[in-house]
């Protein structure tokens, strides 16, 4: 990155990262708690009292007094909170959950066809060591019923990540606990505060088991090899099959006065019924105790969500681009050199982006290998190559022999992208132009990212996408492009790059702040497999949304926050599709209620509203609507 781009970027990261995202108490506050610590000894009884007088720190007291004061009664062997599953909160095994809910069920609002999370904590008043956790069906009170098998329960695991972890992609020589992983297994990766390390758990055919030091100085762990233009340098091949995840949820250790954060996704099938949906998730010891339970609600909603379309334009179709390091040449320097395992990972990995709302393939094999993106199910509407910079007569016979062969594979309704070089400025623009015509001849598209090329890459490029922030206040610049109509596409990257564990910060941007901005595709740096140690690098941190493992990916709060966000523009675009008709109705209750619905998102502050709160108000004006449009 060039050092003008990169000092915009650090600016840019700091308004992103003035939002609350840990609890800092007064002294006031502190002196109170603590003063009240021995009357909640003193009130409490059972499992509680007890654990209240095994307080010894400070900050282990007030603990239990802001958990005694949230619950009435004597709780017995373990509380828990429900907490937003995009929340800027660092959720930490000894920090109270400041902005959860004591108590009440976990609740998850979700249209038909669509992925939804929910999350809680659980606290521990004694040691309950490994406990099984029993997901059942969902009912309503008409006895329909919402089946287990569409609830998937994972552990957040906290793990180390360097300094600037939960707030930025740039490297740190330290290290801190953040959450981050999605498991169904949480041994799969072993965390040791005192030697503040990760180890990942490595388990052989014939069941050895042994554990690999991750966080290991970059001095020491320096593989150089280059793979399709991309240096590796980490030496952990996370996806042979010893590195793999359980297939299923497998219990978790709840450890006395430890909060344990969980991540539940909901997925309703577009033929499932509307309506409100209860039921609970039981916890038992392993000699089958029960020990607790979790409600859960789950109220489906009557309609399912369109694809996301611009804010602009609502038959303007928002992509999804990533510069992305996934091909099998990538995937097996890290898997033990296996193509057929290759081939079965990739296909996993693009039907995880598929749920994930990536429904278009990013992968070094999408311009020949359509078979491999079929078997995922992807929408294989479009394709990059890079263009050749030679003789006109052999880019030419590149761009012709190039579009031929993608037009047989794809067909003639494909859009075909190509790029050339990286962040040039006007004079290499004007250099390359006899290559970017010879090219659009042939029925290519051209892609430009740099910010210095907007001036002319505007009306010359099909696909522009300048290192600036997804925000509302880029308005002005897409505009100018938006402005020309047809089918070309304004995009962004660079601020932040992948790497920021805050789902509420990876929400925003791939969500309400990109599409409010006029938007209409994400195109961001980068999509990496491997980066379990997060001090290997010089200037950035890994780049990762995913992480490769034997089966494919495991996910985390930021992919989750992805989805999150695109399920947002998919709210809005339905709103948008239900009020632009009603607008010219001759029923004024129908046509105010579509002018309102509209003004929610014409003066919605996407860089600060509450994310929540914007999609239940489009949902509110979502059902309003579909009234009218009866």
């Amino acid at each position: 990155m060039k050092p003008k781009t990169m000092l915009a970027v650090v600016f840019s990261c700091l308004a992103f990262s003035l939002a609350a995202q840990v609890e800092v108490p007064t002294p006031e506050q502190t002196k109170e708690w603590l003063g009240k610590y021995p009357e909640i000894c003193a009130q409490k009884q059972g499992d509680f009292a007890a654990h209240a007088k095994r307080a010894k720190t400070e900050k282990q007291k007030i603990n239990v007094v802001r958990i005694g004061s949230d619950f009435s009664g004597n709780p017995a062997n373990l509380v828990h909170y429900s907490v937003s599953p995009t929340s800027e909160t660092q959720y930490l095994p000894d920090v109270y959950p400041f902005d959860g809910e004591a108590g009440v069920p976990v609740r998850v609002v979700m249209a038909q066809d669509e992925y939804e999370p929910g999350s809680f904590l659980i606290y521990a008043l004694k040691d309950l060591g490994k406990v099984d956790f029993i997901v059942s069906d969902l009912k309503s009170a008409d006895g329909k019923v919402l089946p287990k098998d569409k609830l998937d329960l994972k552990t957040i695991k906290v793990w180390y990540q360097n300094g600037n972890g939960w707030y930025s992609y740039f490297q740190d020589p330290g290290l801190k606990l953040c959450p981050e992983l999605l498991l169904n297994d949480e041994d799969l990766i072993k965390v040791d505060t005192e030697k503040v390390a990760n180890y990942a758990r490595l388990t052989e055919a014939d069941g050895t088991v042994t554990y690999r030091w991750l966080t290991a100085p970059r001095a020491i762990e320096n593989r150089i090899e280059n793979a399709g233009g991309y240096r590796l340098d980490e030496t952990f091949c996370s996806m042979k099959p010893n590195f793999t995840d359980a297939p299923v949820f497998k219990g978790a250790t709840l450890n006395e006065g430890e909060f344990k954060q969980f991540f539940l996704t909901v997925h309703a099938d577009a033929k499932q019924a509307a309506g409100l949906y209860k039921g609970a998730i039981a916890l038992k010891t392993k000699d089958g105790k029960n020990v607790g339970s979790i409600p859960v609600e789950v109220r489906v909603l009557p309609f399912v969500l369109p694809e996301p379309k611009t804010y602009f334009d609502i038959e303007k179709d928002f992509l999804v681009f990533f510069c992305e390091y996934i091909s099998f040449e990538l995937i097996r320097q890290i898997n033990g050199n296996d193509q057929a395992l290759a081939e079965k990972q990739l296909i996993s990995l693009l039907k995880n982006f598929y749920r994930h709302g990536e429904v278009t393939p990013n992968h070094r094999e999408s311009d020949r290998r359509p078979d491999i993106d079929k078997a995922a199910g992807m929408k294989t509407q479009f394709a990059g190559c890079s263009m050749k910079l030679a003789r006109p007569a052999e880019m030419r016979y590149h761009a012709r022999t190039t579009s031929k062969k993608m037009r047989a594979l794809y067909g003639n309704d494909f859009l075909m992208f190509g790029s050339w070089g990286d962040e040039y400025g006007l004079s290499t623009l004007k250099g390359i132009r006899p290559m970017v015509d010879i090219y659009k001849n042939e029925g290519f598209r051209f892609m430009i990212n740099s910010r210095h090329g907007y001036s002319a890459g505007c009306y010359l490029a099909d696909l522009f996408w300048p290192p600036v922030n997804p925000d509302s206040s880029m308005y002005k610049a897409t505009d100018k492009l938006n402005f020309l109509g047809g089918d070309s596409y304004f995009g962004w990257y660079a601020s932040q790059h992948v790497g920021v564990e805050n789902p509420a910060f990876i929400r925003r941007q791939y969500g309400l702040g990109a599409y409010r901005g006029g938007f209409s595709c994400h195109f961001n740096y980068a999509h990496h497999l491997n980066g379990y140690n997060d001090v290997r690098g010089a200037t950035y941190r890994s780049m990762n949304f995913v992480y490769g493992h034997g089966d494919g990916v495991l996910d985390t709060l930021a992919w989750e926050a992805f989805r999150e966000g695109m399920d947002d523009i998919r709210y809005a675009t339905k709103l948008q599709q239900l009020a632009r008709p009603l607008i010219g109705s001759k029923s004024y209750p129908a046509h105010a209620a579509a002018k309102k619905a509209l003004k929610l998102l014409a003066e919605m502050d996407s860089d600060s509203f509450d994310l929540a709160t914007a999609r239940l108000e489009m949902i509110n004006h979502i059902m309003i609507l579909m009234e009218y449009s009866k």
